[in-house]
């Protein structure tokens, strides 16, 4: 009896030892391919000089498509059956999006918060590391004492508009944004949020601000610029509801007339991402097309000038949109194959007219969004 026993115990400790081993061998496997991810995505960054670029573009005007990946502009195309203007851009490629997370896509904010500070953050934090601020192209670009706007189609305590004029710890804190964005150096706001921001009119008016939720209050001769919004649309704009079409001419204008010697835009077509997360195609196209044109527009105005540089990007990709070369009338909403974001990589588009004898022919065709910030800053510094 003693012995059957025993028996049964040596061979109980066997199959534990083996399960044991088993656990920790997929333990190990686990591990390894997280450290493996974390090897390649480090492998990513800092490996681009952009020494050579300093001072060469003191107007800067950088468009995110939030949202945007390659098949949201194909699919665009082949709906209103013509090119984007983005992709004539001579200078293209493609933008890795990660962020700190191991395990899941970035978010908006941990991705516009790499697009304006040149870091790595955790997923929902603002510009914002560990609770340490970190300065973003924004502060940067007002300490060499050039003109610098955030214009969207969002509300403008949004993810994106929030990390390139503020600092937070998750987003979501509104308050602190919007009291970040008015103790700020930021010259002019436009985007949507006007409900939000009328509770704070005072003490945007009271920072030297002109508000208003009427475009058409608006002039050329003031020095700073407020203007929120009821919602930016994608046609058929008004002064009380516009597009980013008239935004971005308003924009642009205002810097030309007041900021003659340079400055950084920041222009954000937010609604790619809104549209894909609820699957809606015709009306993702719309408004990407409304983005495409607010491009052409910059393009138009700044394109005999030297020492202008025009960048097209995005923050993620949203909604795993699928294109195999459908028609027009073949486009629909199950071209989606996700509510959420993807870890897909995302376009980039670069028009570059230096204001001395440089080129961007050493980029490589993948760079990473932390690069974006680089090139920005480079562009920019004195």
């Amino acid at each position: 009896m003693f012995f059957m026993e025993e028996c049964m115990l040596k061979k109980k400790t066997k199959i534990l030892i083996a399960l044991l081993s088993i656990l920790m061998l997929f333990a190990i496997s686990i591990l390894g391919g997280f450290l493996g991810v974390f090897i390649q995505r480090k492998s990513k960054q800092n490996t681009m000089d952009f020494s050579s670029l300093v001072s060469s573009a003191n107007k800067t005007v950088l468009f995110i498509g939030d949202g945007m990946g390659e098949n949201h502009i194909k699919v665009a195309s082949a709906f209103y059956e013509k090119e984007m203007f983005m992709t004539s851009f001579e200078k293209k490629g493609f933008v890795s999006t990660f962020s700190n997370s191991l395990v899941s896509p970035t978010d908006s904010a941990a991705a516009a918060s790499a697009l304006a500070t040149g870091q790595k953050f955790d997923n929902k934090e603002v510009s914002r590391h560990n609770g340490i601020d970190v300065e973003t192209i924004s502060e940067i670009a007002k300490k060499t004492g050039i003109g610098v706007g955030i214009v969207t189609t969002d509300s403008l305590d949004g993810a994106t508009p929030s990390c390139f004029s503020s600092h937070a710890n998750r987003r979501g804190d509104s308050d602190e944004i919007i009291k970040g964005q008015i103790a700020s150096q930021i010259d002019l706001f436009l985007g949507a949020g006007k409900n939000t921001y009328d509770n704070f009119q005072s003490e945007i008016e009271g920072k030297g601000f002109v508000y208003s939720s009427n475009l058409n209050e608006f002039s050329f001769a003031q020095r700073r610029v407020f203007g929120s919004f009821e919602s930016v649309v994608s046609k058929d704009g008004t002064n009380l509801t516009p597009t980013l079409e008239m935004l971005t001419e308003f924009a642009i204008d205002f810097f030309e007339t007041n900021f003659p010697n340079g400055y950084f835009l920041m222009i954000e077509g937010a609604h790619i991402d809104k549209k894909s997360h609820s699957n809606q195609i015709f009306e993702m196209v719309e408004y990407l097309n409304s983005f495409d044109q607010s491009i052409k527009i910059a393009h138009d105005k700044l394109n005999t000038q030297n020492g202008v540089a025009i960048i097209v990007t995005a923050d993620h990709e949203t909604g795993g949109l699928q294109f195999n070369n459908q028609t027009k009338e073949q486009i629909s909403n199950s071209l989606y194959t996700r509510t959420g974001h993807s870890s897909k990589d995302v376009p980039y588009f670069i028009f570059f007219k230096p204001s001395k004898d440089v080129d961007l022919q050493t980029l490589k065709s993948k760079i990473d969004n932390t690069d974006i910030f680089k090139l920005c800053k480079s562009f920019i510094s004195k």
